[in-house]
Parts: C-alpha cells; sequence; structure tokens
C-alpha cells in the first residue's frame, strides 16, 4: 500500500515511514504547508489537517499534528507548541522550565487517515521530564526533543538513537497504531 503523509518536515516523514513500512505501507511526503486552526485539540488539528491536504492531492493521505504538555503550566504550550518555540525560543522555553516548580512533561501526538469519504484518528503519549538546558543544540531535529528527557530513559530524546526513538516515541506509538488498522482493512 502507499500512503502520502501531508507535512513539511521531513523528520515527521522519517519516523513515521519507518515504523509504517513494518506493516508494508510505503510513505512518501505531500510537501504542502496545511493550516492549524485553534481546535482546541490535536485530534482535531490532525483532522482538519488531512482533510485539507486531501483536496488538494485528492489520494487517500495521513496529517500529523503534535504538542507538548508541561504539568507545571496546566499542559502549555500544548497544541501551540510550534507557535510557542517560533515566538519565545529555547531562551522563553528554558525561563519557563526554570521556573518551574515541576518539570513533568508529556508529548502527544494525532495522526489523522482521510480518504475523502472518513477520517480515523490514532494518538501516542510519551511522558517524561524537562531538562534546564539544552542537548545537543546543533542537532537537526525538532526543538523541544532538546529538551526533554523519557521515563525510563537518562538521555534526552534528541540524543537517542532513532531505533530507540521510533520504539517508544509518542509519533511512532499512534504511526503503530495506523498500520495495525491499515493491515486489518487488507
Amino acid at each position: 500500500m502507499k500512503l502520502l503523509i501531508a507535512t513539511t518536515n521531513r523528520h515527521k516523514v522519517h519516523e513515521i515511514s519507518h515504523i509504517l513500512a513494518e506493516y508494508g505501507v510505503e510513505v512518501s511526503q505531500l510537501d504542502i504547508e496545511a493550516q492549524e486552526p485553534d481546535l482546541g485539540s490535536l485530534e482535531k488539528i490532525a483532522e482538519h489537517k488531512a482533510r485539507q491536504a486531501y483536496s488538494n492531492a485528492r489520494r487517500p493521505l495521513i496529517a500529523e499534528d503534535t504538542g507538548i504538555y508541561f504539568d507545571a503550566y496546566d499542559d502549555f504550550p500544548g497544541v501551540f507548541a510550534k507557535r510557542v518555540f517560533l515566538g519565545i525560543g529555547f531562551r522563553g522555553l528554558l525561563a519557563l522550565i526554570r521556573a518551574a516548580d515541576s518539570k513533568a512533561a508529556r508529548f502527544r501526538t494525532a495522526i489523522c487517515y482521510y480518504d475523502g469519504r472518513a477520517a480515523k484518528v490514532f494518538s501516542g503519549e510519551l511522558k517524561g521530564r524537562l531538562l534546564e538546558h539544552l542537548v545537543s543544540e546543533e542537532k537537526d531535529r525538532l526543538p523541544y526533543e532538546k529538551l526533554f528527557v523519557p521515563d525510563g530513559h537518562s538521555k534526552a530524546l534528541v540524543e537517542l538513537p532513532h531505533g530507540e526513538k521510533n520504539r517508544i516515541s509518542h509519533r511512532a506509538q499512534a504511526a503503530r497504531k495506523l498500520g495495525e488498522w491499515l493491515a486489518q482493512r487488507k
């Protein structure tokens, strides 16, 4: 099976394509910048992005949305993770983290499959803690991975080998659920 993923982020394509390959699904990127309106949940945003991308591609596809939730700030930045990083950068994030009583946080991902008729959303979550300093700042990876240590690990997410990250990550969990669902439909 071949499936498009609507995103401009090659890191997300890499991770999801490796997971879905385990289920015989070949993923190719539809390099499209989808609008991310404030719809209140990752699931609704991922579905909106999938429907929007489908209107361009007219083929079954997936779209993804990820948020990070800081316990100390009532789950902020949540669905606004990208906007917050673009607005305050690492300097602002580190100030928030250092001022927080709790360093507990979690990543959440929603992947939406849409075929023009029906939408199906799959979610994953990865709990951990925030760091008060950047790790591997020079690496070309998603910003919050440089500030987050998954539960049960001593290294930041950015420092984990791809195989380990693909075993535990929020995105991998959601992609596996999608892969299992697609395999059942064959």
